[in-house]
Parts: structure tokens; C-alpha cells; sequence
């Protein structure tokens, strides 16, 4: 999947998701489920699919056994078949839900993802470069949260992690962050309206179109026959 054009793998795991979303069609998840794991396990070490299953599986548990009590106690009675199939399908959504995302997360990054949207969708430069300055902050806020509480800790400020006192001081760093980012951007020459070039060029070729309309065809065969 690394070599499909990422905008058409976001469409058509989104409206598989999607199709997913407005049914209820065990068969279905569970066809997406391993074929989409199987891609999953390709692209990652068994390992970390293994740990991801289990994660997904703990989830669809808790998923399964809300829908079971739910079912009994609004539609049939105790340990019904019915309650029991309800169940299933709202857990094999969870399975559907995750691997979906984890086949497109493993076969794709962040950079790819929003230039080709800038390619395929003419996503305007001013959010595509917006969005890729947000993801690259993203990991230093853990620590600059923790320097905070540090900080707050030595002075004898005690907070609890969800304080009003933590959050102010790390929406105004971020604040100071999207200046500094935008004046730096200014500074260099940036211009939303240039018309630019791109090192990686993201085209949508036959191998796109067949992966969309096999998307496509498995996800209304699957509604309409299983």
C-alpha cells in the first residue's frame, strides 16, 4: 500500500469506514478485518500488530459486552441470540475501525498525506503548512508540559495534571509558538498564492484507481451479499 497515492488510501478507507458505520453486517467486518490486518502485519512487525490486536481486542470486550446488556435490556430477554449478535457486530466494528486506520497509519506519513493533498485537492498552502508545523509541535508538548509542572512544583504550586494553571501556561507557549513559526515563514519569503514545486509528486494512477474500485466493490458486495 506505500505506493498508492495516500489521498485516494484517505478516501477509501474512509468510506469503508464509513459503510461500516451505517450497518450492522458481521461478516463484513470481519472480511475487512483480515484482509486489512493481513496489509497491517506486511507493513509492521508482527510485534506491534500482535500488540495493536490486543489493544483492540480489550476495547471490543468492553464494546461487546456494553451491547450485549444494552440489547437485553431493551429488546430481548437474558443470554438471547439476538443480544449476543448485537454484541458481536458492535465489537467487530472496533476490530474494523482500528486495523482501517492502522493499514493507511503504517503505509503512509504525515507528509506525504498533506502533500498530496495540496496535489490532488489543491489543499491551499497556508493550511497544508499549518497542519504540518501542528504535527511536528505536537511531540514537544508532552515536555513542555512536564517543564511546567516542574516548574509550578518549585515554587510549592501544587496542581492536580487537569489544573487550569497547567493548560494556561502551555496554550500561551503555543500561542508564542505559531508566531515565532509565522514570522519565521514571513521572513524567508513565504507566499500562499506562489505558484510552487514539489520535491515528491503524487499522481493517481491505475493501481490507485483499481485499489479504490476494489474498495468500492468489496464494500457494497459485502453489504449487499453477506
Amino acid at each position: 500500500m506505500r505506493t498508492l497515492n495516500p489521498t485516494v488510501k484517505l478516501f477509501a478507507i474512509l468510506g469503508l469506514a464509513l459503510l461500516v458505520s451505517f450497518q450492522n453486517n458481521f461478516r463484513l467486518n470481519l472480511l475487512l478485518s483480515v484482509l486489512f490486518f493481513g496489509i497491517t502485519v506486511n507493513e509492521r512487525s508482527l510485534k506491534k500488530s500482535l500488540l495493536l490486536f490486543s489493544a483492540l481486542t480489550l476495547a471490543a470486550t468492553g464494546v461487546f459486552f456494553t451491547g450485549l446488556l444494552y440489547y437485553q435490556g431493551n429488546q430481548g430477554g437474558p443470554s438471547s441470540a439476538a443480544a449476543i449478535r448485537y454484541g458481536l457486530d458492535m465489537a467487530s466494528r472496533i476490530y474494523c475501525f482500528g486495523i482501517l486506520g492502522s493499514s493507511f497509519s503504517v503505509s503512509t506519513t504525515i507528509n506525504e498525506l498533506i502533500y498530496s493533498l495540496q496535489q490532488q485537492l489543491r489543499l491551499p498552502a497556508v493550511f497544508a503548512y499549518g497542519l504540518l508545523a501542528a504535527f511536528q509541535i505536537a511531540p514537544i508538548i508532552p515536555a513542555e508540559y512536564q517543564n511546567i509542572r516542574n516548574s509550578m512544583r518549585s515554587r510549592g504550586i501544587s496542581v492536580n495534571p487537569f489544573s487550569f494553571k497547567m493548560l494556561i501556561p502551555l496554550l500561551v507557549k503555543s500561542i508564542r509558538w505559531s508566531e515565532l513559526l509565522a514570522t519565521a515563514m514571513l521572513s524567508r519569503g513565504f507566499d500562499s498564492e506562489a505558484k510552487r514545486t514539489y520535491a515528491n509528486t503524487f499522481r493517481v494512477t491505475f493501481m490507485d484507481a483499481l485499489f479504490l474500485s476494489l474498495c468500492l466493490v468489496m464494500g457494497l458486495g459485502g453489504t449487499l451479499i453477506l
